[in-house]
């Protein structure tokens, strides 16, 4: 995720809490959809809507953080 962006993605990670707590409830997120898609995990289909969706969600606040950060250095 924001593989082009990575040297502002560890800028963020390493100075800001919030984007880290962001970064790592996306990785969480991510997995958990994973396990499921994959059948490794049973989860109402409802549920896993709402999963993708709070990622998604998180994905743009990120991507919000990372504009943000490159505009002001």
């Amino acid at each position: 995720m924001f593989e082009k962006e990575s040297a502002t993605v560890e800028a963020l990670l390493h100075n800001d809490a919030k984007f880290r707590h962001m970064y790592d409830k996306h990785a969480s997120l991510n997995a958990r959809v994973d396990e499921v898609t994959a059948g490794d995990a049973p989860m109402d289909p409802l549920d896993l809507e709402e999963l993708k969706k709070e990622k998604l969600h998180l994905a743009d606040c990120m991507q919000r953080c990372i504009q943000d950060y490159k505009g002001h250095h």
